[in-house]
């Protein structure tokens, strides 16, 4: 893996790691007991494939990243005030997450075409899709 794409792939690991941890959160507040298993489900996932991308990273002799981004503590905040604000909880973090689940499919997809290390991101996107329809399929659910 060259320089350029172990901080591209660095990036994608502070995103996955910012987004297990807004799983995490989630799957704490929300009232619904099947809800909070498939959130913790959920974060396990991002759990696994930033492990992979990490190990990835140390394969090949470069430091991989450890921590979500400087924006995630924003992000926290900001989610808890939006679900404090809402009459529905649940859904207001089963739509924020399906949102984020979508970004974060479309920035691996971003990568995978663009990269010579497609093998090291490509292998995930199956999962993120799996990720991204169990929130679209929440979301649908909660009546959108």
């Amino acid at each position: 893996m060259e320089r350029t794409s172990i901080r591209v792939v660095n990036g994608l690991i502070r995103r996955v790691i910012a987004d297990r941890d807004l799983y995490r959160q989630a799957a704490r507040s929300v009232r619904e007991p099947g809800l909070r298993a498939i959130l913790e489900e959920s974060a396990d996932s991002l759990t696994a494939i930033a492990g992979d991308l990490q190990g990835q990273v140390s394969a090949t002799g470069g430091k991989p990243a450890l921590a979500g981004g400087a924006m995630s503590g924003v992000r926290r905040t900001m989610m808890e005030a939006t679900v404090k604000l809402s009459h529905n909880p649940d859904v207001t973090w089963i739509r924020t997450l399906e949102q984020m689940e979508h970004r974060l499919l479309e920035a691996f997809l971003r990568l995978e075409a663009s990269s010579g290390d497609r093998a090291a991101v490509g292998r995930h996107i199956a999962r993120l899709r799996l990720l991204h329809l169990d929130m679209t399929n929440l979301g649908g659910a909660t009546g959108r």
